[in-house]
């Protein structure tokens, strides 16, 4: 069962993931220099650095794609709006919108993050 775009779980829910990320990316960080840690020499093209990069990229795109679902059902009307009578459901329609809206600008905010900081995989040795 997947969460509506409107849902207020939807508000925590991209920084959580990306908080996981960055807990996971660097603990593991942290485990994979102390018990197998990469020759020097190699810098930043090493088995760690890349799958910490494929870890970066996959939690980027999860929560890119979740920031485009909630963008599409902000942006989406519904017929009914405008209807005489219908003034509850159209405020009902409005709050769905701004949440779902929210929610994607926080799940965006969290995929340029995931991707910023995961930027030095690129540039920077590990381990060092």
């Amino acid at each position: 069962m997947s969460l509506r775009a409107h849902h207020p779980w939807q508000l925590m829910l991209g920084l959580s993931v990306w908080a996981l990320w960055f807990v996971v990316a660097y603990g593991s960080l942290s485990v994979a220099c102390a018990v197998v840690p990469p020759d020097p020499s190699l810098g930043a093209r090493n088995a760690v650095n890349a799958t910490l990069l494929v870890l970066t990229v996959l939690t980027a795109a999860l929560l890119t794609f979740w920031a485009w679902r909630c963008a599409r059902a902000a942006l989406h009307r519904s017929d009914q709006q405008g209807q005489e009578g219908q003034q509850g459901e159209d405020n009902a329609n409005d709050r769905r919108r701004f949440m779902a809206g929210v929610a994607a600008a926080l799940h965006a905010c969290a995929a340029v993050s995931t991707l910023v900081v995961g930027l030095p995989l690129l540039v920077m040795a590990p381990c060092v």
